[in-house]
């Protein structure tokens, strides 16, 4: 809790602590006083018997400010599980708050965030256009007890009830110091920006309805100045959490605004010929929130931020690595960084660009000519990058470059332009790539790439092996190296009975049926022409088996009639690309990767995760992720016989196969998880910046 002059509500809400009953693993609370003038330290020190207390002063003003504190103090305590609540000054709890709130921290282990409820506790009896005309909840901080218990938006999380899981704030997530509570005006949202970030980096909020306290609403503020001014502030607040380049712009401000300010502002005057008081007041309490945003976006500070970090590749298609990219910035946000995405246009690049805006991922359009992964035009191309690609980068202003490999020079005309400007980079290495030579053309180009170079991940250990071996002769000595695998969302990818028997009724699969798939490009790489002859192998003494093909590719049409050649047409199920994928794994009895080289192999953790015994060729990549795992099997590239008896096995022991899937959902979380991956990439950038 954060303190500012709270004499005149703190002994309420103090007392009301002495009563709580305590969770079991117990509580404390530290308050931090934003340098009051009116007594509170004092009063604070007669609860210090009565209380598990710990008090500290912050000078410097602002209400984040304090809560940074306040946290400092808080990590270094003991209970490295616990749960972190947050709550105000003027919010007075009810016995079983802690109570309820550890009961949904237990029960509740996918979800990182939760809400409860606040209810008002108003001064004077409340003006009745209040009631009919302000919205509660971004005003005063309200949320009925009647909100359902369950999933919620991390945005509607308000900062008078609400708790965090204390490991997010170990990796150095704190509140954003110049927004909140403050001296003079300032921008709203303090706690709300934080749920956000949390929010856009995969973590989920829950609702608990049963966790309650009250917050003091005080006369002044039960004013139409008081809420206007509040609108303005709100507005203010939005604009730093919104994600730039989602909307198109004038001055840095979306265009869709001017359009609606204008519309306010007619709306306004005809209110006011009609004489409409209560629409006059919802015309100015939307022009008020529309001035706060144009301020903020025209002469507001600019957010903090630990750097920026531009996150870029030379991408052909959607696929694992582009996903991972995607991950990435997320994660970095997360941290305090800002992670932007610089993609260039490839088949359903724009789609996806516009999915990430949605999910608040700045991407911009980073395409710069093929420098070094094509020969032909190579040296039109470097003018071209000099004189156009060298401002592009620049414009982003950058403190970092992320280069992701995904093919031997893919990704290293972006290195270079990184070193011509002078910025330092990381890579990081997505496939196992041959040996190759490079020849007189490349090699000053490389040195000058890989001068800025300061860290390589692999996705996998074969990965950055493969990638040491080719470029080592142009690697500094005290370059950071690691290996970050790929992550899988263990809350979204899980066993599910509903959805299996969902995806088997949807593609009509009878329930009792035997399903063998592959969530796989149907490309040359992937091998799908050699799941439909395992297909028909196996139907002999397996006649109730099917094969799902979920993904698209150039291959489509030949494995179609293959499928029709071996009779096993009618067996066969091609579902196309499907956005979530974590609706079909649970369908399958197993899932199979017989690519002839492999990256990582994201589909086969995905598997894991599902409980879905994973059956992959014995190929770099997936040998990183599969040896040493009970949850799966690696068999012979080239011997189809061995795979098939392999498959077979299996088919034939559902008990095996349970247990297969039990320890394989166990391994995908202990090693693959995406808070274990978030914490690798935050280890790596430590420093770094």
């Amino acid at each position: 809790m954060a303190t500012f002059n709270g004499v005149a509500t703190l002994p309420k809400v103090l007392e009301a602590y002495c009563r709580l009953a305590a969770p079991p693993a117990g509580w404390r609370i530290v308050i931090a006083d934003n340098g009051s003038s009116d007594g509170t330290p004092a009063l604070i020190e007669q609860y210090a018997d009565r209380l598990p207390l710990r008090y500290l002063c912050e000078p410097r003003r602002g209400k984040n400010v304090a809560l940074n504190a306040a946290l400092a103090l808080a990590l270094d305590g003991r209970d490295p599980d616990g749960l972190f609540v947050f709550t105000d000054d003027d919010a007075t709890p009810e016995p079983d708050w802690l109570q309820r709130l550890a009961e949904a921290a237990g029960a509740q282990p996918d979800f990182d965030i939760f809400a409860g409820a606040i209810t008002a506790d108003w001064a004077v009896p409340v003006p009745a256009w209040i009631e009919r005309l302000v919205p509660l909840g971004l005003t005063f901080g309200i949320t009925p007890p009647e909100t359902p218990e369950g999933p919620v938006f991390p945005g509607l999380v308000w900062g008078a009830n609400m708790a965090i899981r204390r490991r997010l704030f170990e990796n150095g997530l704190r509140f954003d110091e110049s927004i909140g509570p403050a001296a003079g005006a300032y921008a709203m949202g303090s706690e709300t920006q934080l749920t956000r970030r949390l929010g856009d980096a995969g973590h989920r909020a829950w609702f608990c309805r049963g966790a309650r306290v009250a917050h003091y609403i005080r006369p002044n503020q039960m004013t139409r100045a008081w809420v206007l001014e509040r609108a303005r502030r709100f507005g203010r607040g939005k604009f730093r959490q919104e994600c730039p380049g989602r909307f198109a712009e004038w001055f840095g401000v979306p265009r869709w605004m001017f359009s609606r300010y204008a519309a306010e502002l007619l709306g306004l005057a005809a209110a006011w010929m009609r004489r409409d008081a209560d629409g006059s007041f919802l015309r100015r309490w939307e022009l008020a929130y529309l001035r706060g945003y144009v301020h903020e976006a025209w002469r507001g500070a600019p957010p903090p931020s630990r750097g920026r970090v531009l996150i870029t590749s030379y991408s052909g298609e959607l696929g694992g690595m582009e996903l991972r990219m995607a991950q990435e910035a997320q994660f970095l946000r997360a941290d305090g960084f800002d992670g932007v995405l610089g993609i260039r246009p490839f088949p359903r690049s724009r789609a996806w660009a516009d999915d990430l805006r949605e999910r608040r991922l700045p991407v911009m359009r980073f395409a710069p000519p093929p420098v070094l992964e094509q020969w032909r035009w190579r040296r039109l191309n470097k003018i071209r990058a000099l004189f156009g690609s060298v401002r592009a980068l620049r414009r982003f202003r950058a403190d970092l470059v992320h280069v992701a490999f995904c093919w031997n020079t893919y990704g290293a005309t972006a290195l270079w332009l990184a070193g011509r400007c002078g910025l330092p980079a990381v890579i990081s290495v997505h496939n196992t790539f041959p040996p190759c030579e490079f020849g007189r053309w490349h090699h000053p180009l490389l040195r000058e790439a890989f001068a800025a170079v300061r860290g390589i991940y692999g996705a996998t250990e074969s990965a950055l092996q493969h990638f040491l071996v080719l470029y080592r002769p142009y690697l500094r000595q005290d370059i950071r190296l690691a290996v970050i695998p790929n992550c899988v969302d263990t809350t979204r990818f899980r066993p599910s009975a509903a959805l299996r028997a969902a995806a088997r009724q949807q593609w009509g699969i009878p329930a009792g049926a035997l399903v063998i798939g592959a969530v796989a490009r149907l490309s040359p790489q992937k091998r799908p022409e050699a799941l439909v002859a395992l297909l028909h192998d196996l139907r002999a003494d397996f006649p109730a088996l099917y094969l799902v093909l979920a993904g698209t590719g150039p291959l489509e049409e030949e494995v179609r009639r293959l499928a029709v050649t071996l009779g096993v047409e009618r067996f066969v199920i091609f579902t196309g690309y499907q956005e979530r994928v974590e609706e079909i794994m649970p369908a399958l009895d197993i899932h199979l990767l017989l690519s002839r080289r492999e990256g990582f192999g994201i589909a086969t953790i995905e598997a894991l995760a599902c409980g879905v015994p994973a059956v992959a060729s014995a190929v770099p990549g997936n040998t990183d992720v599969l040896s040493g795992c009970a949850g799966g099997v690696l068999v012979p590239l080239d011997d189809a016989a061995a795979v098939s008896r392999t498959v077979a096995g299996l088919l034939a022991d559902p008990d095996r196969r349970a247990r297969m899937g039990e320890e394989g959902r166990a391994d995908a979380v202990r090693r693959f998880s995406t808070i274990k991956v978030q914490a690798l990439v935050h280890e790596f950038y430590d420093g770094l910046l």
